[in-house]
């Protein structure tokens, strides 16, 4: 059946498909072109690797439950999820980009795909920071760098504003009847307006 294949996909915890043979250089044998993808909760190597992988798990080591509630709450897992979803985005592309490689050596390839890895890097800037001593936090639905970015209360549900420069910023406050606002020298900028989010907030949920 490898012979015949492409791509082989498992999600055994690292070890247990050598065990029965199956391993990527048992398979790679009997058919070098094959793209063989390993999908694990925390890859190939390591001191947890034997540990499986769930969602919920790999989203709380990551940081991404850290990031993710309201200000004063406690950590949340998102709705959906999503470190499963992203892996299996993550693991589409590098099985893409392995079998155009193959197109061009004739050679296959062992991919490691894991939660733990694609969770940390769908951190994006959060991790970025992190690595310069930034420590992140609960934001809810606002945004640590932009403001305003989040839902607000109405009379019979919610809206999400987001002001991305500052000419959104004062067509938001144009729309809100509240004009002095935007001329208001502590929200020029949005650099200023990170500054004093907590003012700009309360005067902007009174409408």
């Amino acid at each position: 059946l490898a012979a015949a294949s492409d791509v082989f996909v498992e999600n055994f915890v690292p070890g247990k498909l050598a065990e029965m043979g199956l391993g990527y250089e048992d398979i790679k044998k009997i058919a070098p072109h094959i793209v063989y993808c390993s999908i694990t909760g925390y890859g190939q190597t390591g001191p947890v690797v034997q540990r499986g992988g769930y969602d919920s798990i790999a989203a709380a080591v990551s940081g991404l439950m850290y990031i993710t509630g309201h200000e004063d709450g406690e950590p949340v897992r998102p709705g959906v999820a999503v470190t499963d979803l992203a892996t299996g985005l993550y693991t589409y592309g590098a099985i893409m980009a392995g079998l155009l490689q193959r197109c061009k050596t004739g050679k296959g390839l062992h991919i490691d795909c894991n939660l733990l890895s694609t969770q940390v890097a769908c951190l994006t800037y959060v991790a970025a920071n992190y690595l310069n001593k930034i420590e992140a936090k609960h934001w809810g639905t606002a945004h640590g760098s932009i403001v305003p970015y989040q839902a607000f209360k109405t009379k019979d549900s919610y809206i999400v504003v987001g002001a991305g420069n500052d000419h959104q910023f004062v067509t938001v406050c144009k729309i809100l009847n509240l004009p002095e606002v935007s001329k208001d020298s502590r929200y020029k900028t949005n650099t200023l307006r990170v500054q004093h989010r907590k003012e700009l907030i309360d005067t902007l949920s009174t409408r």
